[in-house]
């Protein structure tokens, strides 16, 4: 298994929480939840399977979730030192914030628990762990199901790609 790009969930975790409050907002420990998932599972999908962080999933009736940084942060935020990433991992991050983080954690909610990864699991009772394998399979089949968007020129004929 490849090393994780960054060293802690928790570097992860507190990038998010800091881009929030940097909008002038807050970041709901749920919202926080949803967003580590999709951050793992895209990275995996865009970078060949590779993790982004070293985090275990587990199938949750609200969703999936990261166990560690939930009871880290179920009181508020807890007091760490803020590790900035690699600057190719804030690239990716800023990105995913731009994608997802204007979303309402409803919205999240629901998306992320209609992801066939984490209900395959989740069936099989609360609490299971769901494979980081799985997870990246997933999200790279996700990626690879997106038809290509269709272009049309300025008559309205539809544009195909040619190389």
């Amino acid at each position: 298994m490849a090393i994780p790009a960054t060293d802690s969930t928790f570097d992860v975790a507190q990038w998010f929480v800091e881009r929030a409050r940097f909008e002038n907002g807050y970041l709901q420990a749920q919202k926080l939840q949803r967003m580590l998932w999709l951050a793992q599972g895209h990275y995996a999908a865009t970078y060949h399977g590779r993790k982004l962080m070293p985090a275990t999933f587990v199938a949750m009736v609200l969703g999936p979730q990261e166990p560690n940084i939930y009871r880290a942060y179920e009181l508020g935020r807890p007091e760490l030192a803020d590790v900035e990433p690699a600057p190719e991992i804030v690239d990716f991050l800023d990105r995913l914030w731009g994608r997802f983080g204007h979303h309402s954690t409803d919205h999240l909610n629901r998306m992320v628990r209609g992801h066939q990864v984490y209900t395959d699991v989740l069936e099989k009772g609360e609490g299971g762990e769901i494979s980081f394998r799985s997870i990246a399979r997933y999200f790279t089949a996700q990626r690879d199901a997106k038809p290509e968007p269709v272009v049309r020129g300025p008559d309205g004929r539809e544009w195909k790609k040619w190389s």
